[in-house]
């Protein structure tokens, strides 16, 4: 077995492990967010959607390149076996957006916030989700060509030009989100608060910057490397052997959402716990929700602000 072949198996050995750990992952913060009421916020919801859009997003990932290894593919036909993985990546890739503006208009505007209803929330970010990725998916599909190629994923399904174009888009789409998240960060720091509610802020502004640096490092580098992927087209035999394994960060970036939120979170490890019968749940959830059902007056502005967002 050449060094070539060995790479493409120690890759798709990992697409397999994320995979199945991405899977679970995404199933579990669904059915937690289901059974948890006091869990139910917006942004927490969106990111149960999210999650649904990953689980397909990590099976794309494995449909190709496991038990398949160095072939080749007919582009067209590529692009008909993967077009649900195009279609779930357009739609997860604006929705990310979607959710970091969500946090940032309940920072910005948390009374105009808490009036506008979950459904209508739900309703008013899925059309332009499902608009987007109605429209990638048949962009791709009108610029797909019968040429051969030696991947078999979304942005080598589609035309050279349009592939690149594809990998353009959601870099500037991650700039925003990158942009939008450091504003909200900034927001916090500059933002007077009392005494008492200093320790939350900064456990607040501590998940914010994890998320910035596991969104950076996952899907961000991953929509870098696939574009250097598509713009160079003569690159030494090591460097390819290495870009190969730009698809860890893409596996990476479908796996995460459950594991980092509970590792952020206390409250969600206390909730999942106490679901999953693993120890007593803690008293932290109660208060919560006791919280968020008393009179609005009794409760300072800070304090409601850590406690809406404890899954950023």
């Amino acid at each position: 077995m050449d060094t070539r072949l060995t790479n493409l198996y120690v890759a798709a050995i990992y697409k397999v492990i994320l995979c199945i750990f991405g899977i679970i992952g995404n199933m579990l913060f669904i059915h937690l967010i289901y059974r948890r009421k006091q869990l139910q916020s917006k942004t927490s919801i969106f990111q149960c959607i999210q999650c649904f859009f990953h689980i397909f997003c990590s099976i794309g990932t494995v449909q190709n390149g496991v038990i398949d290894i160095g072939d080749t593919y007919i582009r067209s036909e590529c692009f008909n076996q993967i077009t649900y993985y195009v279609f779930f990546q357009a739609a997860q890739g604006l929705l990310m957006l979607h959710i970091v503006l969500d946090i940032w208009f309940f920072v910005k505007f948390p009374i105009v916030y808490r009036n506008i209803s979950k459904t209508k929330s739900i309703i008013f970010s899925g059309i332009p989700i499902l608009i987007f990725s109605i429209f990638t998916t048949l962009y791709g599909f009108f610029t797909t060509n019968d040429d051969t190629i030696y991947s078999c994923s979304p942005p080598f399904a589609f035309g050279p030009k349009a592939g690149v174009l594809y990998k353009y888009l959601f870099i500037v789409l991650a700039l925003i989100i990158i942009i939008i998240y450091c504003i909200i960060i900034r927001s916090f720091k500059t933002r007077n608060i009392s005494t008492t509610s200093q320790i939350s802020f900064k456990k607040t502004i501590t998940r914010l910057q994890l998320t910035v640096l596991i969104f950076f490092l996952s899907w961000f580098v991953s929509q870098v490397l696939g574009l250097i992927i598509l713009e160079i087209s003569n690159y030494p035999k090591w460097l390819g052997m290495l870009l190969v394994h730009n698809v860890f960060f893409v596996c990476l970036s479908y796996s995460n959402t459950f594991y980092v939120t509970l590792l952020k979170s206390k409250e969600y490890r206390d909730q999942f716990c106490s679901l999953w019968c693993l120890r007593k749940s803690t008293s932290s959830g109660i208060a919560i929700v006791n919280s968020q059902s008393m009179s609005q007056k009794y409760i300072s502005p800070e304090i409601k602000l850590q406690k809406r967002n404890d899954t950023w």
